[in-house]
């Protein structure tokens, strides 16, 4: 080979090495820059059998089933990773590999970014329907895990385990020793007195299904005060359908089971003939409307409004809430609704109840004050009013105690922009407002359920009657 033509080769190849070992030092570097998994160079376990979910687990114990010689510095803490195979192997979660919870662990740094993802199998609503909206915040390893030492984190406004005990000492908090939540002392953690993570002292009872009117609520009964307001209520209402059968129907005034058979008859006849759609357009613009109310007095018109059309917009949207809870929980509808806090809802719900309010002082202004001649005062309708009144003042009260128990940042407290400033007020004065708000919170259930109670005594039964009375006594043109 002539020594030109051997020069030319030995600098193609020269260079061709130069390029080769660029690109693979460019590639190491990159490879560097980017975070390489643990499982991009060991086996992945088949998840979907036990075999394969001990096996996983065993490669973590390998180094976690030893209290380690080094303690991982995590959050400026130094906390101890250890894990207990005999707490966790008789846990719920015995044939659940360590990386089907801890979901971002598996990398390179070796490091959990988002703690334990609970709710990668369990649903996103803390607890059963009838565990209170606040517990939203609250991450479900706080109430889960047997450590009775929690924390509110102020910057993510979401209650915590805690890496301290009470006396700021490092606890390890990889027991995953799950406790029994039917215990009585399950809640203390939390709802104690002089708790840092902004639970009332009192452990409050959930709410029932005739707080549906204003609240979403489960479908249960709740607390005794409930059932005994219910029990007077529906005494109330069998005494007004006997009051009923003691007059005549359809002709009938002596044999109650006849009158019962011509009630009957002349309710279905209706509603399986043409006229329903009358009578029901006749509900609608008389009842829903309240056409006659306008056309007797437009002030007596907006003060039923601002009362009845409020407490039907809060109903609606209760009952909404129950309805997607019910058949998709885990929807970001669902999961806005059901947050108190949200800022939707929490506008919604101070805003109807300043209308409510507002209508029971301008009705009764009318009825003391200024006394128009066709206003009559009487006690049913002062009593209903009263009622309505405390229910209401006592709710935006308990808002604020709500909203300042819990240390709410003001960011999401502003949506509530009654109970922000009540809660604001609240703290210029320190009375214990913990204890407190237990006491605050019984006092506004037993007012509704003296409302409850009092439906079928009062006027206000016109809500149930009016609609019976039209449908009987109904006549076309």
């Amino acid at each position: 080979m002539k020594p030109r033509l051997q020069t030319s080769a030995v600098a193609v190849c020269a260079l061709a090495f130069w390029f080769m070992a660029v690109w693979m030092v460019g590639f190491s570097i990159a490879q560097e820059q980017q975070p390489s998994e643990c499982l991009d160079c060991h086996r992945y376990r088949n998840l979907n059998s036990n075999e394969g979910i001990l096996s996983s687990q065993q490669f973590c114990y390998n180094c976690h089933k030893e209290e380690p010689a080094a303690h991982a510095d995590f959050r400026a803490s130094k906390v101890s990773f250890q894990v207990k195979p005999e707490y966790f192997l008789k846990s719920p979660h015995r044939f659940v590999a360590c990386i089907q919870c801890h979901t971002t662990v598996a990398q390179s740094p070796h490091r959990s970014l988002s703690g334990v993802q609970c709710s990668s199998c369990h649903p996103k609503i803390n607890g059963s329907p009838g565990t209170h909206a606040e517990h939203q915040r609250v991450r479900c390893e706080a109430c889960h895990t047997d450590s009775p030492f929690v924390r509110l984190d102020a910057a993510n406004n979401e209650v915590k385990l805690s890496h301290t005990n009470a006396k700021q000492a490092t606890i390890s908090l990889a027991e995953h020793k799950v406790t029994d939540v039917s215990r009585e002392e399950f809640c203390v953690k939390c709802h104690a007195s002089n708790n840092q993570v902004g639970a009332p002292t009192m452990v409050l009872p959930s709410k029932s299904f005739v707080c549906i009117a204003c609240h979403y609520s489960p479908m249960r009964m709740g607390s005794p005060v409930f059932i005994l307001a219910m029990m007077v209520a529906l005494m109330g209402i069998v005494g007004t359908v006997v009051f009923w059968f003691r007059a005549s129907v359809q002709g009938e005034a002596t044999s109650v089971h006849r009158k019962f058979q011509l009630g009957s008859e002349v309710v279905w006849s209706k509603i399986f003939s043409r006229e329903i759609f009358s009578i029901l357009k006749t509900v609608f613009f008389d009842i829903l409307l309240q056409r006659r109310i306008l056309a007797n007095s437009v002030s007596r018109w907006l003060i039923h409004s601002l009362i009845f059309y409020s407490f039907f917009a809060r109903f609606a949207l209760s009952f909404l809430t129950l309805f997607l809870q019910k058949f998709s929980p885990e929807g970001e509808l669902t999961l806005a609704l059901v947050n108190k806090d949200s800022p939707f809802v929490a506008t919604f719900n101070d805003l109807t109840g300043v209308f409510i309010l507002a209508g029971v002082i301008w009705a009764m202004i009318r009825r003391f004050i200024t006394k128009p001649e066709y206003v009559s005062t009487e006690e049913q309708d002062t009593l209903a009013l009263v009622i309505i009144g405390l229910v209401t003042l006592s709710g935006f009260i308990l808002e604020g105690m709500r909203l300042l128990v819990g240390q709410i940042p003001a960011q999401v407290a502003l949506s509530a922009f009654a109970g922000y400033v009540v809660s604001k007020l609240f703290s210029l004065v320190n009375l214990g407002w913990q204890s407190i708000y237990g006491y605050v919170w019984y006092t506004h259930a037993l007012l509704w359920a003296l409302f409850i109670a009092y439906l079928p005594f009062g006027k206000l039964k016109h809500i149930f009657t009016t609609p019976l009375s039209l449908l009987l006594n109904y006549k076309k043109g």
